[in-house]
């Protein structure tokens, strides 16, 4: 019997350290670094030879809610600060990107899912700090949104014209 716990408990410790990441924590960006988080953060797109369009007929609308568990790990393994526009979705791929519209004041955020949930019945998608001040409903707490998930389209192709010695590039 000590021979198989033996063999189980190195088996653990093996399928544990497979799941380990070398990876480091980023830190926080001080407010002298980066004077206005929210617009720089709230709409970067990460690749700019590809722009994110929304997928037509997959929006979703219902209520939204934020959350502070700023330091916490999420289900992407990403800690959650608060200034970086994020969300906790049920279905939407982690490391996915979606357009969330506050039907109230018409102003949108784009967010990327790198959690789950929320598990409050009734809600549809929880927003970081940073995508809550954004769409203005820190106040409130919850809020009646539009989700629309985004892809990536590649950018338009631009083209090189050469018209009598002159090379014209847009």
């Amino acid at each position: 019997m000590p021979m198989r716990r033996t063999i189980g408990i190195s088996f653990a410790c093996l399928v544990t350290s497979a799941c380990a990441t070398s990876k480091t924590p980023e830190t926080s960006k001080t407010p002298e670094e980066n004077p206005t988080p929210y617009a720089d953060e709230a709409a970067k797109v990460p690749d700019p030879c590809c722009r994110l369009v929304p997928i037509v007929g997959r929006s979703q609308s219902g209520k939204a809610a934020w959350y502070d568990f700023v330091g916490k790990k999420t289900a992407s393994g990403e800690i959650l600060d608060s200034i970086t526009a994020t969300a906790a979705h049920r279905s939407l791929p982690l490391a996915s990107y979606a357009k969330v519209t506050d039907l109230d004041n018409s102003r949108s955020v784009i967010v990327k899912i790198n959690d789950r949930g929320p598990y409050t019945p009734g809600r549809i998608i929880d927003l970081s700090p940073c995508a809550a001040d954004v769409l203005d409903m820190k106040r409130a707490g919850v809020a009646t949104v539009v989700i629309e998930p985004l892809v990536y389209e590649p950018a338009p192709v631009t083209a090189a014209v050469q018209n009598s010695g002159a090379t014209l590039a847009q």
